[in-house]
């Protein structure tokens, strides 16, 4: 690399080039070689990047629509079991209904037995009396 060139440069204070230009082009070519390799890194690097989002894309949409199914079958549950409470409060109601029905059956067996038997003791009575007379 040329001692008596940088000795020179640096006593004309840098009147003659530091470099040559077969140092400056070995360094330039470097330089774009490292560029290139660079650029190339960076270029895979984001292909990888496009895949791994459109991956992640792909599950976002997977999941979506699972959540969406999941809503789906919530909300068919919920009206299954506000169904199911309609149909045990309805069934709770007709058996209130059925206990008041055999109460009010039971009061009124009653009063008409109560009021029955006494007219059919004074027909039996008579009937009895009918028999007696024949």
């Amino acid at each position: 690399m040329g001692v008596i060139r940088k000795t020179l440069s640096i006593g004309s204070l840098g009147v003659v080039s530091f470099r040559s230009k077969k140092e400056k082009l070995r360094r330039a070519d470097r330089a774009r070689i490292e560029a290139e390799a660079a650029l190339e890194q960076e270029q895979s690097a984001r292909e990888a990047a496009e895949v791994r989002i459109a991956a992640a894309d792909k599950r976002v949409k997977h999941a979506r629509a699972e959540a969406t199914r999941t809503v789906h079958e919530l909300e068919k549950v919920k009206r299954r079991k506000r169904r199911a409470g309609e149909i045990n409060e309805a069934a709770a109601r007709g058996r209130k209904a059925g206990r008041r029905a055999r109460k009010a059956a039971a009061r009124a067996t009653i009063a008409t037995k109560d009021a029955v038997a006494p007219r059919a003791e004074k027909v039996a009575s008579r009937i009895g009396e009918a028999i007696d007379q024949l």
